[in-house]
């Protein structure tokens, strides 16, 4: 086997073996502890000139959003007692209106109750009427015809008269 000599210092090929391994494993180590000390100075820049964004305008918008909730909430009670209220006078007026429907149905029938007994009475006022002008007619026509039987006894009474009939000669 092949051995090396450093400074009286022999190593044979087997230990070898294991010390280059080491010697690889503390070099590789060193390197990434290097690796890692360098990231971490570079992650301490960048935390260092880290600005937080500006976030005053999101605050206002935010600030914003949160009076305009707050005044439609308040809106929406108020359309919510209004809605109540027009829901309590619509309930109000349907109540009404059924009231008057009713009492309307009650007079139109009280109405017709009243519109049959006038019918009743007119037709028997025309009833009445006709019977009192038929007899008026009756008379009438009796005295048209005394007036005619005594136009006609005058008549024939003047036409009897020897005064009223001169004799012609011929």
């Amino acid at each position: 086997m092949a051995e090396i000599e450093y400074k009286g210092i022999k190593v044979g090929g087997s230990k070898m073996l294991l010390i280059l391994p080491l010697i690889g494993t503390i070099i590789g180590g060193l390197w990434g502890g290097f690796e890692l000390y360098n990231r971490y100075l570079m992650m301490e820049q960048k935390i260092d000139a880290y600005v937080a964004p500006d976030m005053s305008e999101f605050d206002k918008n935010l600030a914003i959003l949160k009076e305009d909730y707050i005044l439609m909430k308040e809106e929406i009670g108020i359309f919510k007692e209004m809605l109540g209220d027009v829901k309590s006078d619509v309930h109000d007026i349907k109540i009404e209106i059924k009231d008057d429907v009713g009492d309307l149905h009650d007079s139109m029938d009280k109405q017709d109750e009243r519109n049959r007994a006038n019918t009743d009475t007119v037709r028997g006022v025309i009833n009445t009427f006709e019977l009192r002008m038929d007899s008026k007619l009756d008379r009438i026509d009796k005295k048209i015809d005394e007036l005619e039987t005594q136009l006609d006894n005058k008549i024939q009474k003047a036409l009897d008269n020897p005064l009223n009939n001169p004799v012609i000669s011929k």
